[in-house]
């Protein structure tokens, strides 16, 4: 790659951040989109610095040439990401509650999130706009993980099924719930090895079904957790639950 002296004060987390395809470290060309958001909207120009990312926690500082050409690439690091991988499953609920629980999740630190209706969802998603929805939510995460200096791009899925998505989720499984036998989330944390993944879900704003309750205490490796005495809303229970796990872990 390009060898350049950087300055020695700059790190990723000092310049714009953005995720783009491996080609283009190959390249060296900014994707459209990015050359635009560099150039029209940021104002940059030919011997600045950025960081490009591979979603798959490369990093690499560029400095920027002309006409959306890199001059110079660097590789560099960013220890942003938690040693274990969460997966958030958020019961399907009205958009704009959808994308504050993306943001804050993308924020703590969840590596996937998925979304899919319970029973008690208010919101539905019509097929053919579920691929949209995804798309547009997958947009929202890219760039929440830009701004927060994430290494890896999470991932965003719109599932059909509550039951099919629960049960392809990553073991053990919390779900924030108060059935009988919820323990506070960190008593139930400290008295086990710290996993390589782990599982969030949490359900629309009138809680789980009986039915859906009874379903998921017969789930293997699945506990029902407590945040503590408040209640909090649904779309800001995942980034709270992770944000003990992150203090605690």
């Amino acid at each position: 790659m390009g060898r350049r002296r950087i300055p020695q004060a700059l790190t990723p987390r000092a310049v714009p951040r953005f995720f783009v395809p491996p080609t283009t470290l190959q390249t060296r060309t900014l994707p459209d989109p990015v050359a635009h958001q560099v150039y029209r909207v940021l104002r940059l120009q030919a011997g600045d610095w950025i960081c490009l990312l591979d979603g798959a926690r490369g990093v690499y500082l560029a400095q920027l040439g002309e006409n959306g050409r890199i001059a110079a690439i660097e590789a560099s690091t960013l220890a942003t990401e938690l040693p274990f991988a969460v997966t958030v499953l958020q019961a399907l609920v009205r958009p704009e509650k959808a994308e504050t629980m993306i943001r804050l999740c993308v924020q703590a630190g969840a590596q996937a999130i998925w979304l899919a209706p319970s029973e008690r969802s208010i919101a539905q998603l019509e097929p053919a706009k579920r691929a949209e929805r995804e798309s547009r939510w997958q947009r929202i995460a890219q760039e929440e993980a830009e701004l927060a200096c994430r290494a890896q791009l999470p991932q965003v899925r719109v599932l059909p099924n509550w039951l099919q998505a629960f049960e392809g989720l990553p073991r053990p499984v919390f779900v924030l719930d108060e059935w009988e036998g919820t323990t506070p989330l960190k008593q139930r944390a400290r008295r086990m090895p710290i996993p390589d993944a782990l599982s969030l879900v949490v359900g629309p704003e009138g809680g789980f079904s009986p039915s859906e309750r009874a379903w998921m205490q017969q789930q293997p490796e699945t506990y029902a957790v407590s945040l503590g005495a408040r209640v909090l809303r649904t779309e800001h229970a995942a980034s709270f639950a992770l944000a003990q796990l992150t203090a605690l872990w």
